[in-house]
């Protein structure tokens, strides 16, 4: 183990205490939260897991596909970095479409921060492939890795094609979230004692509060935007996820939670299986950035602009 001084393990265990303290609920506060949801809450229910047979009839032949994004650089310090992006969307029964792209700031105008542009283009190949996946397949729900909230902030243009497309198509736009940033239970009267931390985040008030495959829809604070949010508990982590779906088509979510239910797996993490299986096909190694720098790059080009400094270092 590493050499630390001892002020840093007294600090850490200090900070250690004090998060205790301050942000775990004890299960007399997972009661209350719990009651107070049910006073709040628009809707509660357990989902289920649907059929093999059932879910045919439930597509009447259509397709589920998923699509997710990723983004990996060269060593280094901006702008003296390369960005590279891919794509996937991908159906159940194996149609695909690829986008990608590459950044390089060096050669672009200073008008915009590099991780502006790394939001965004990351976005907009992500709503890319999916269109041409809706484009060319008969796709009844599509999942897209983050919430839609999202590709609507990073990438406006591209997420609106997608949308119009889903509600002509009658596509099921489907965001799912795997970490909750928000902190909106607190907004609500019945939670207003709870905003006393610094943080009131939404995932730590309701952790280990939902059941197992139960999800909860709160109107006042989940349906912004055009959109509808939902919290759940899939798998078996005390954590929640969530999704949100076009307001047009929130008439199916409890269709939807039970889909989600069902392609999760039960003693997982709470993401469906199909796009985590997308997130490791799509994934930028680190070895492939290495690779694809050193066969298509000039020596002395690599040297002179993607080459630090301390990489040079004799330890």
């Amino acid at each position: 183990m590493m050499d630390l001084s001892e002020e840093i393990i007294s600090k850490l265990k200090q900070s250690n205490n004090l998060l205790r303290k301050q942000y775990s609920n004890s299960h007399s506060q997972k009661d209350l939260i719990r009651q107070n949801l049910r006073k709040s809450a628009t809707l509660i229910r357990q989902m289920e897991t649907i059929s093999a047979g059932h879910l045919v009839n439930l597509l009447e032949g259509r397709k589920i596909g998923g699509a997710d994004g990723s983004v990996n650089q060269t060593n280094g310090e901006p702008p003296h970095v390369l960005y590279f992006f891919q794509a996937l969307a991908k159906t159940t029964d194996g149609k695909e479409q690829w986008a990608s792209d590459l950044y390089v700031p060096l050669l672009e105008e200073q008008d915009e921060s590099s991780g502006n542009r790394r939001s965004y283009l990351l976005a907009k190949l992500e709503l890319e492939a999916a269109t041409r996946l809706l484009e060319a397949e008969d796709i009844r729900v599509m999942l897209m890795d983050g919430a839609l909230y999202h590709y609507r902030i990073d990438a406006p243009e591209e997420w609106e094609v997608l949308r119009a497309l889903a509600l002509k198509n009658d596509t099921l736009l489907v965001g799912v979230s795997e970490e909750i940033t928000t902190e909106n239970l607190v907004q609500l009267p019945a939670f207003a004692p709870f905003a006393k931390n610094p943080y009131s985040y939404d995932r730590d008030l309701l952790f280990g509060v939902l059941n197992q495959n139960e999800m909860v829809y709160l109107e006042d604070i989940q349906h912004k935007a055009g959109l509808t949010s939902v919290w759940m508990r899939l798998g078996a982590t005390p954590a929640i996820t969530g999704f949100d779906m076009l307001e047009e088509q929130a008439s199916h979510m409890a269709f939807v939670g039970d889909l989600l239910c069902t392609l999760t797996p039960k003693e997982g993490r709470g993401i469906p299986l199909w796009l985590d299986y997308i997130d490791k096909e799509i994934r930028i190694t680190d070895q492939l950035v290495e690779g694809l720098v050193e066969q298509y790059l000039d020596p002395d080009v690599r040297k002179q602009f993607f080459t630090k400094m301390r990489q040079s270092r004799p330890y």
